[in-house]
């Protein structure tokens, strides 16, 4: 059981990585042919990251002074222009001129459906950052299996889940921050995904109905 929760948590942590990847080549500078609007390039390839990368539902690009320049989503009206909105006081905007590279914690939009943002420092000091919806690394967890009734899931810092095979349970922001088994991962918490800690094996672990597993 140990081995495959390791086994969930790097699989959780790819997942992040590689959508970080995928935002990594909208970071290049975009070249706009001679009179052409210079945003329009940087639009495009958004749209191009979104039909890629399903789990990606916005991007933005912000320029080195924090304005909004391009947003494109799946669920909001986007628009490009030289200043849609001031972005420069945004930890994620902030996060990723400082260190390269930003991390969002998990968020719930709508009480639902759980989410994170990923922000990278594009060329020209700038800064690509998307939201990530959560609810697909449930493929990556519902794909694990733990002997016969066995399961993995995921919670966020809070002990709220945010991928487990009974989806449902996600959507309803259920809380598993009571159980013993998470009460003590909760412990550790790292910096972000590619840190590695020591795995600690619990003497007890518990189901949402008080049994032993």
């Amino acid at each position: 059981a140990q081995e495959k929760a390791a086994s969930a948590a790097t699989r959780t942590e790819q997942f992040v990585k590689e959508i970080g990847d995928q935002v990594a080549w909208t970071t290049l500078l975009p070249q706009a042919g001679a009179g052409a609007d210079p945003l329009e390039p940087r639009r495009f390839d958004f749209v191009r990251l979104g039909k890629l990368v399903q789990p990606i539902t916005e991007a933005n690009y912000i320029d080195a002074k924090g304005c909004l320049q391009v947003k494109e989503s799946r669920l909001e009206i986007w628009g490009a222009g030289e200043c849609l909105a001031d972005l420069s006081k945004e930890v994620r905007f902030l996060g990723a001129r400082a260190s390269g590279v930003y991390y969002g914690p998990v968020y719930f939009r709508k009480e639902t459906e759980p989410y994170m943002a990923i922000a990278l420092k594009a060329a020209g000091g700038g800064v690509s950052a998307v939201e990530v919806n959560l609810k697909f690394i449930w493929e990556v967890i519902q794909r694990i299996r733990i002997g016969e009734a066995g399961l993995a899931y995921v919670v966020n810092k809070d002990g709220n889940l945010i991928a487990h095979p009974d989806i449902s349970l996600v959507l309803q922001k259920t809380d598993f921050s009571t159980l013993p088994q998470v009460k003590m991962a909760l412990q550790v918490n790292p910096a972000g995904p590619g840190d590695s800690h020591e795995r600690v094996l619990l003497g007890e672990a518990r189901a949402r109905n008080g049994r032993t597993v």
